[in-house]
């Protein structure tokens, strides 16, 4: 699965864009957002924060998972945002 986006969309958009990923490769995995342990956001301008956040709570459960959220972080490509995560998966 892969998703263009280019830094000229903005940090809403890229923001939602990761965390609409992040939740459908959770989903494949037969996880959930809700199964988030933790999760790390790498963004690029820490004027961004407090979008990135609105954007974050929208989507995370309450309470939501522990996160580190590292700014002026120079990512590939121009991207404005990148998200790592640590879910725990269903038993197989």
């Amino acid at each position: 699965m892969r998703v263009a986006c280019s830094p000229g969309d903005g940090i809403e958009k890229q923001t939602e864009l990761a965390l609409r990923n992040l939740d459908a490769i959770l989903a494949a995995s037969g996880a959930s957002l809700a199964t988030l342990v933790k999760t790390t956001i790498f963004y690029a301008n820490v004027e961004d924060f407090a979008t990135i956040n609105a954007v974050y709570a929208g989507f995370m459960p309450d309470p939501p998972p522990t996160r580190s959220a590292p700014a002026n972080v120079m990512l590939p490509r121009g991207l404005l945002i990148s998200i790592d995560a640590i879910a725990a998966l269903p038993p197989v």
